[in-house]
Order: structure tokens, then sequence, then C-alpha cells
């Protein structure tokens, strides 16, 4: 569990009706709130009276809840330990066995024998041993199994696991043994083999702790799908299936066969009641309850939600209810714990927020919906087909064998969507009932497919750009590849439709071509690319990326915007117009600001080495994004833009907090030639930094373009006289004349001429200001342009670049 802020101060209780968010199939009995305390963890206790008890890890020490009235909970005592945001409790016997990883306290334990009366200070012991000349002090989670505690995330070595004897004197563990090889977070144990969660390798392990002073150094291991395997926990009845946790934003409860250690399985994956809304799931318990397995599981910010796991190849949510509604989505607050072990059958849930919670659940058997869905043509089956229940909008999909497994918690009759690129969609009407298992066969019609090919050509000389990148796609479809040595790229197995088109380089301008018709009439497709340097991330162009920063390094792709209370933190979109939806952004994962922002260090991107010195005037124009906020103190973090020229880096901007244009993409131009000799060997490079700890810092780039600049300035005005600007010069195949003169020209030329003064091609203007688009078919290289009024010269020729 990362780490919280605590909340320092003295404990006030209060019994408070929680406002309800949307729920199904569990209820609120109590919540109990602490005023001044975060909590974390939370068990359960039931001493010899039946009285049910919570045992509720809260920042000031080990909260004990009588929970016997679910509606009235009343706080027995609150037994004082080191101020700290998480605690992890775990009950032997009349004994309570706490843990964390504030202060040097070791393992404490807590005598529950004086239940229902209040035990003292008394009471209390703590275990803090010497194992190889290091003593134990802190801990992050624990087990207790058949007389034994494993204690996980220790200081002692690299924070593995710790086995004591607490069978004999529960006061005083043996210390028995340990396994060093990795770090554990949290662990399972049964029948001596303990399930450890390895959350910072992203994988499970098996070990034989049958002997704990020798335990096999080489372990089985399984890979979780967020690698940051929080928490496992077996199912009840059998050894052979395992759920874990990650504890990342939009993770997973993942159920795995695990029958064979050595070839592990994942079975099925889901999210909570808000499938894709971002929420982490932290800790998951498997209770039985009418001969069937289900899934307790707390997720922060989406509370309870209990799973039908009876058949763990196809899980189903079939309750939850919502213990913090101030928000939704990924980050540490909300739901720690849930504990569904109490005989009363009530759960007891504790939200870092918001308090205790009681709860009262029913256990209802999910509606089931499974088949195989198969190639009509081939009578294959067809992997990763989409299944859709429609109404509440379930997705599932079809495995390698065409299997698919989904399902409802409520009966009913359901439209289903079966659908995969390359088919016709079909739609059926299923009925489905609780408890009962509904197979549902269906075969794809396929759609014909066509070949799409073409070429990519410069567009002044037609000669093929061979490495040139080409994507087409829609709403359904996707072809990305590159072009072969004569600028060919060729789908051999497209489907007809309307795409979006786009083509690029580096040292080309990326090209986009919507609304293109694709049908098995369509004949070759030719995409011309001109001349430049340009990069607006549509494409991968290789830009390099360095730095120390520990989180939020540069990523390219499609910004997913970030919000830090009314700051738009990382952008939600990026520079239009431009060929795509991508630019870099600073730690591009994540739904809440300080999930992936830029910390511990700098982070850099570089560009490909480019040539600008064929241009009278180079102008790099780009776009950038800067957010530096939150926190305590002064926010110092920065920006840099440089430009590089092999010896020389000079400062385009530094961006501050104060820098004007905070959560906005900002566009930027500078003259090169005024900065910095201007070589062949240039580069672009862009670095954010994270100054010091304590705020958030998110920066953003794109739209990368070098053109000619004004000679004179950023943009040269027309006089009445005389002015003639050119622009985009150099030029490839054409270029645009903007001209002013004094009243209605009778006579006047604007003129092309090489370098002898030989006249090449004359355009006759009539009006006192406008403009001529000149296409010129013309060898690369240095021309003028003049103005000419009754055979004489207006002002000063212009000369212009014609580029390859």
């Amino acid at each position: 569990m990362k780490k919280i802020l605590t909340i320092a101060a003295m404990v006030l209780l209060s019994l408070a009706g929680w406002a309800q968010a949307p729920n199904y199939n569990i209820t609120l009995a109590a919540n109990m709130t602490y005023s001044g305390q975060s909590l974390s963890n939370i068990w359960y206790y039931v001493d010899e009276l039946g009285n049910e008890y919570a045992l509720v890890g809260a920042q000031n020490g080990i909260s004990i809840v009588n929970v016997t009235n679910p509606s009235a909970p009343v706080q027995v005592v609150q037994l004082s330990g080191p101020s700290s945001s998480w605690r992890e409790i775990k009950t032997w016997g009349n004994y309570a066995y706490v843990t964390t990883e504030d202060g040097s306290v070791g393992l404490q334990i807590v005598d529950l024998n004086p239940l229902p009366a209040a035990p003292t200070v008394s009471n209390v012991y703590y275990w803090t041993p010497t194992i190889n000349s290091q003593t134990l002090s802190t801990i992050h989670a624990l087990h207790i199994d058949a007389g034994r505690v494993y204690l996980y995330g220790s200081n002692i070595g690299v924070g593995g696991v710790l086995i004591a004897d607490i069978s004999t004197t529960p006061t005083a563990p043996v210390y028995l043994g340990r396994w060093n090889q990795n770090y554990v977070h949290d662990g399972f144990v049964r029948n001596n083999k303990c399930y450890a969660g390895h959350i910072y390798d992203g994988w499970f392990s098996i070990m034989d702790v049958s002997n704990p002073a020798s335990i096999p150094t080489a372990v089985p291991t399984q890979s979780t799908p967020g690698n940051f395997t929080h928490n496992t926990w077996l199912a009840t009845n059998n050894d052979d299936t395992i759920y874990t946790t990650d504890e990342v934003n939009n993770s997973y409860l993942t159920s795995y066969d695990i029958s064979n250690p050595n070839n592990i399985k994942e079975l099925d994956r889901i999210q909570s009641q808000n499938t894709g809304g971002g929420s982490i799931v932290h800790n998951t318990h498997i209770i039985n309850v009418g001969g069937n397995d289900y899934a307790v599981t707390s997720w922060y910010k989406d509370g309870v939600v209990i799973t039908d796991v009876g058949r763990p190849k196809n899980m189903v949510n079939v309750a939850w209810y919502d213990t913090y509604t101030q928000g939704s989505g990924g980050g540490f607050s909300g739901c720690w714990g849930v504990n569904p072990f109490l005989p009363s059958g009530h759960l007891i849930a504790s939200d870092i927020n918001n308090g205790l919670f009681v709860l009262a659940p029913t256990y209802q058997r999910a509606c089931y919906l499974e088949g195989v869905v198969t190639d009509f043509v081939t009578g294959l089956p067809i992997n990763t087909a989409s299944i859709v229940i429609t109404t509440p909008n379930i997705t599932s999909a079809s495995d390698p064998s065409g299997w698919y497994g989904t399902g409802y918690a409520v009966a009913g009759t359901y439209s289903v969507t079966y659908s995969k690129p390359g088919y016709v969609s079909q739609n059926i009407n299923v009925t489905l009932a609780n408890g009962q298992v509904t197979i549902q066969n269906v075969q794809l019609v396929p759609i014909a497919t066509v070949s799409i090919g073409g070429q990519v050509i410069q567009s002044w000389d037609n000669a093929p750009i061979p490495g040139a990148r080409v994507k087409i796609w829609n709403g359904t479809f996707m072809f990305d590849t590159i072009t072969d040595i004569n600028g060919n790229f060729v789908f051999p197995t497209g489907y007809t439709g309307t795409y979006e088109m786009m083509a690029g380089k580096w040292t080309y301008v990326t090209r986009c071509i919507p609304n293109t018709v694709i049908s098995s009439s369509t004949s070759s497709l030719v995409i011309p690319l001109d001349s430049g340097i340009y990069d607006d991330f549509a494409f991968d162009f290789l830009w390099t990326r360095t730095g120390t920063a520990t989180d939020g390094l540069w990523q390219r792709g499609e910004p997913l915007g970030t919000s830090n209370g009314n700051s738009q933190a990382n952008p939600e979109y990026d520079v239009t117009p431009d060929c795509y939806v991508n630019a870099y952004v600073t730690g591009n994962t994540g739904t809440s600001a300080g999930d992936d922002d830029v910390d511990g260090g700098w982070t850099m991107i570089t560009s490909q080495v480019f040539d600008p010195t064929g241009y009278i005037n180079p102008k790099i124009e780009y776009s950038r994004w800067f957010y530096n906020g939150g926190g305590s103190g002064n926010p110092n973090d920065s920006l840099r833009i440089q430009i590089f020229n092999g010896t020389t880096t000079v400062n385009l901007e530094l961006v501050v907090p104060s820098t004007p244009g905070q959560s906005t993409w900002v566009n930027r131009s500078f003259l090169l030639n005024s900065l910095i000799p201007v070589t062949s060997t240039m580069q672009v490079r862009v670095r954010a930094v994270d100054t010091g700890p304590g705020h958030i810092m998110e920066a953003g780039f794109d739209h990368l373009r070098i053109s000619e600049g004004s000679l004179t300035g950023e943009q040269e005005p027309l006089n009445q006289e005389q002015q003639l600007v050119v622009a985009p010069n150099p030029f490839i195949s054409s270029t645009t004349v903007m001209y002013a003169f004094a009243g209605a020209q009778q006579n006047t030329f604007i003129s092309v001429m090489d370098l002898s003064g030989r006249v090449l091609a004359i355009y006759p203007v009539s009006d006192a200001v406008g403009s001529v688009q000149m296409d010129l078919v013309l060898p690369a290289g240095t021309y003028f342009i003049q103005a000419n009024r009754d055979g004489n010269r207006i002002g000063k020729p212009v000369r212009v670049i014609k580029v390859k």
C-alpha cells in the first residue's frame, strides 16, 4: 500500500448516516467516523460470548469496535501505537497481531481475553527479535496459519518472509526461519504453502514453507495483469485456484489455475462495478456462502464489491457498495479493506477518509452466459471476438479456442452483440437466470476482403519515398505499415469503407487525407509528401528519451488528461489541427494529477538530427504545455526547450511556474539565426525537471516545424510602394508572393528570374494589394522574384530557394 498523507489529531467518534452512492445487494447498517484519523486495514474477532468486533487499523493505534448490534457500533477502546497511516491486523486464538511500517515497535500483540471489557496497555506486548544482526522494527503485512505468523515487507534483509511460531506462547513468538530472495508485500498461507505477492516485481510466487529454516530458493512465479501484485487469496475448497489484486489504477481482480505450479494459467480478470473507471483494487478475501465461493474485495474509490467466483473462469460482480462518495477514478483514497468473516454475515469495511462501515450483504448467484464463437465459413474458432451485453454494457472477449464467458447479476432478457473486425456483427436476445449457465454459440460471417495498396512519393518530382510510415484507419479497422524501397505499400487483407489516411517520414511533412473511400474498384493510392522538418507525433520518428526521474517520463501517445482541483495538469488533447491525436506528454498514465507526474529528477526527449541550412532565415515553431502546482510551499519545477547544433546548446525557453500560459497549449516561434549558429546537425531537446518533492509537474510538446522566417522579423509587413513577401521560402513545388502597391496597377508584372537575370516566368497583376500563387517546374536552386511596371523595376528583388 502506498503511503497516504497522515492526519494527526485526537479521536472523536460519531455515528452518521452516510449519503449512499449507487449500490446493489449491499445495504448500510452503520457508519462510524474517526475525526482527525485516517483508517487502514481491518480484521474481525468474536469473543467467548459471541460478541462480534471490528479490529480497525486507525491513525493513532488499533481501534476495537463492538459491532454485535450492526446498526449501533461502539468503540470499546483504542490502544495507542505509533502514528501511522497503515496497519495490518490478523488474529490467532484470543490474540490480535498488528504490523506497521511507522515506528520501531516490531510486531504488536494484543491480548483480547478481557473482552467484552476493554483491554488495557497491560494487555499489549511487542516482539522485536534480532535476526542476522538486525532488530525487527517495521513490518508491512502479515498472515497467520496453523499456529505460525508470517511477516512480510519487514526491515529484516530484503523484506521477504519471516516465520515465527505463536502456537505455544502467543505473546512471545519463536523465530523459525525466513525467505530472503525477494521483497514480499503481502501473502496467504495454507497447508505449508505460502502464496506471496511481490508488488515491485509484478508477480506472485508459491513457496514450500514446511521447513521454515530451509525454504527453497527457487519458487514458481506468475506475473499479474498490472505488474504490481498486492494481495493473494486461495479458493475456500481447493488449493488449485488463487485470486490476486494489482494495486494500480484501472486494475483487476484476477483468477488463476495453479494446479500445476510450473504451468500457471490465468483464468479470468474483472474490474469493479465501474468497469474502466480507473479505480485501484486493494485487498480480496474469498468466502464460501451456500456452497459457492465469493470474492469480497475493497476497491479504493469504488468501495466494496462482491464477485461470484463459483466459476473462476467466468467471474461476475453480484453486489457492491461505494463507501467513498467524494469522487471516482484512480488514486489512493477510499476503501482500504473489507472483511467478510463475521458469523453474522455482516461486512466490516475501513474507508481511509470516511471511517468504519458495517454493511449487510446479499450473496446472490450470477447469471452466466457462455459459448463459443466460430467462423461461419471455416468453422474455426475466432479469438478476441467482442461480446457485449448491451443494456448494462458488460464487455467480454473470446479466447483462442473461441470460448467466452460473461454474465450479469440481474436476471432477465438482454440483447447481446457479437462482433469482430472483418465480420458481420450479430445481435441476439438471450435470457439469463441466477445460478444458471446460458449457452449461446455464435457463428460470425466474414466480410469480403480487398487489397489496399499504393505509393508514397515526393511531391515535387514524384520520386518514391522508401521507409515512409503509412496508416489507414476508421472506427473499426486500422492498418499500419512502412513503404518498401520503391515507396510502395500494401495491405493485402483490407476491407471496403471510408478511411482516414496519412503518411510521413522524418524530413518530410506528414500528410493527412480524410474521407478516403476504398472499394473493390479502388486503384492504387498515391500519397505525395512535401519536404520539410516537421513532427506532429502521429508517427514515431525515433526521439530518444533520457533522464533520472522515477515517474512521469516522456511518453508519445494520445494525452490522458488529469486535473488537480480546478487546474488541468496533463492535457486532455493534443494540439489541433494536425494529423492524429498524439503528442509527447510526461507520465501518460493514471486518472488523477499525482498518479504519474514528473518525480525524482528530470526527463528529456531529443529529436533526430535535422539540417535547416537550406533556409535563409530558419524559424522553429512548436507548441508546449506546462503545469506546476499543488503541494505545500511555492512550486519550483521547470520545462526547458533547447536547440543544439552539434556543439552548442541554447535555451529557446525556460518555462517556470510564473511563466504565462499554465495548463494550456502555448504556440511559440523563434528565428534560429539570432540565437545559434545554424548547422547541418541540429536537434531539439525538451527537458522537464522536478526540482524537489512536494508539487505536481506535467509537461507536453507537440507540432514541431521548421520553416522560412521573415528576413526582417517574425512577420515582415507590406509597404504600399514596394514590398514583396514570399512564403514558403525555401519552397518545394509552389510558393505564394504577397504584394502591395500604391493604387490600381496597369502594365505591372511579377517576374521569376534565374541568377543570370533571365526571366523564367511572368505573372501579371492589376490589384493594389493581393497575392500570386506560383507553381514552378524548376530545378532546385536559387532564384529572384521581382516586381516590374512599364518595364521598370519596383523595389528590390526577393531571393528565393527551390529545394529538391
